[in-house]
């Protein structure tokens, strides 16, 4: 209820009161009544101080609360700030790392590459020192040249077929069909020298 009702209410009270109340014929009586209108005025001032200091409370209270509502939210829009510019942060973070990551295993597949190809590299110059071998322990027998031995090879390589497709049709790496074709034709120059 609003202050103002609450004051036109005792006010209505008091004058209800005051007509109810029989008047005396006597001043002595007459007297009284003053005195209990005078003591009603004074209840009334009392009630209405009462009032105006209940209210002033209230204002303070609610001027405290919204005061301390402002600086919460104060705190957490700091707080939304701060976890935002993190947030913000860790993502380039992750987007750096993945970049180096990314690179790390490329470098990993350039390297598995290049071993691969060595290996094979090495698997041809050993079946071919084998050979060397053989050939130099055994009476000089007519051996089969390369492109004899990897017929269908250079079967595919002649009906233009790409190293990847030979590779992976005969179950040979790309090092292993390069380096036979390169066999090959170093086989192929030496015997037209």
């Amino acid at each position: 209820m609003e202050p103002w009702q609450t004051i036109m209410l005792v006010g209505g009270v008091a004058v209800v009161c005051a007509a109810v109340l029989p008047r005396k014929a006597n001043g002595n009586k007459q007297s009284d009544q003053s005195q209990t209108v005078r003591n009603m005025e004074t209840a009334l001032e009392q009630f209405m101080e009462n009032l105006e200091a209940d209210n002033k409370e209230m204002m303070q209270l609610v001027t405290k609360s919204s005061q301390d509502t402002q600086h919460q939210a104060a705190k957490r829009d700091e707080r939304i700030g701060q976890l935002e510019k993190r947030c913000a942060e860790l993502e380039q973070l992750i987007s750096e790392q993945a970049k180096q990551l990314e690179a790390a295993i490329a470098q990993a597949r350039d390297q598995a590459s290049w071993a691969a190809a060595q290996l094979a590299h090495a698997k041809v110059e050993s079946s071919a020192a084998e050979e060397v071998a053989i050939v130099q322990q055994e009476p000089i027998v007519q051996t089969p040249s390369i492109r004899e031995r990897y017929a269908d090879l250079f079967e595919l390589h002649q009906h233009g077929k790409s190293i990847d497709a030979i590779a992976k049709n005969l179950g040979l790496n790309k090092g292993e069909v390069q380096l036979i074709l390169q066999l090959s034709k170093q086989e192929e120059a030496a015997r037209h020298e």
